[in-house]
């Protein structure tokens, strides 16, 4: 299968830009090499939606909505009642899920062309975010290993902190360069440089 071009391409080949005093604090990125797919269960069948897929090799679905659960590469995000995302390198794994899922019980549905993985890092990240998210991102609310589902520049996005200084964003894919043109402006008194 061909490889996805980014829609953030001509952004990512920038370079980012220094701070007047000629640092750069933030690093702005996109993270790529992951698929993504949403998983439902039907009315009154989460615990059986948790089984099929717990039998099949998927780590326990979180019951925690606040909370990433990982497993390797893997991540799960409880969305809301009998809803989940879940990310990973392969989509090996979501393939056989897809195929073996009892139709009664739950839907599998592939969103990697949906959302663009951003990423916000350095020691004025939370900063950078905080002039546009309307959370409070200080360490012990918001700690390493929480999300949230929220918005920046009016755009509905899913706030991960994945370390102490680094933050993830899910995008929707038609959104994502106007959130990228907010962050990098955004951070442009901190001078922010491009990850690849």
């Amino acid at each position: 299968m061909p490889e996805r071009r980014s829609v953030l391409a001509r952004h990512l080949g920038a370079g980012g830009r220094e701070a007047v005093d000629g640092s750069r604090a933030i690093v702005l990125g996109e993270l790529r090499g992951w698929h993504l797919c949403q998983l439902a269960a039907f009315a009154g069948a989460d615990d059986a939606l948790r089984a099929q897929v717990h039998s099949l090799g998927v780590p326990g679905l979180p019951r925690d909505s606040q909370r990433v659960t990982t497993a390797g590469d893997t991540r799960l995000y409880r969305l809301g009642p009998a809803r989940y995302l879940w990310a990973a390198s392969s989509d090996e794994l979501m393939q056989r899920v897809a195929r073996e899922l009892d139709p009664l019980t739950g839907s599998l549905t592939f969103l990697s062309g949906a959302r663009v993985r951003l990423l916000v890092e350095g020691p004025a990240a939370a900063l950078l975010l905080q002039r546009g998210i309307a959370l409070d991102l200080h360490p012990p609310v918001f700690a390493v290993g929480h999300f949230a589902q929220t918005a920046l520049h009016h755009v509905p996005v899913l706030l991960e902190r994945s370390a102490d200084l680094r933050y993830e964003l899910q995008v929707p894919t038609t959104w994502a360069v106007s959130v990228w043109e907010w962050l990098s402006d955004a951070a442009l008194p901190f001078g922010d440089g491009i990850a690849h």
